[in-house]
């Protein structure tokens, strides 16, 4: 296996993993901010600075991107982030259970853009 596949493989568990310990009720609070900001960022398909601008839209995820997975790593207590490891290494064999970790963020999407068409409606369309 090349190392670009083996670090991908890698970052894919350790996002698994985050939003796995997510869910658990003794992860911390900050922990859990920290998990989530990381899923969400990875998972949105929008960035802080879009992808189509030369050379910025690349370091955008090349930055951003590992300084979250630090970020939550570092908070995350280490026994829960091992377990939660574990367990994403079981789940990575089903295709089902990878797919549930995008439903949250169509969630926040699909709320987004309700509250886009909701200002909108106001906006141009007052009663």
């Amino acid at each position: 296996m090349s190392k670009f596949k083996q670090t991908t493989d890698a970052i894919n568990e350790k996002i698994s993993a985050m939003y796995i310990a997510i869910g658990r009720d003794d992860t911390p609070l900050y922990a859990k901010l920290a998990c989530g900001l990381c899923v969400y960022y990875a998972l949105s398909p929008l960035d802080i600075i879009p992808d189509f601008i030369p050379v910025l839209g690349a370091v955008d995820d090349v930055v951003v991107m590992p300084f979250l997975l630090w970020l939550a790593i570092k908070l995350m207590p280490e026994d829960i982030m091992a377990e939660c490891t574990r367990q994403a290494k079981e789940e990575m064999q089903d295709v089902q259970k990878k797919k549930r970790h995008m439903i949250p963020v169509l969630i926040v999407w699909a709320l987004l853009l309700v509250w886009v068409w909701h200002l909108c409606h106001r906006l141009f369309f007052p009663v």
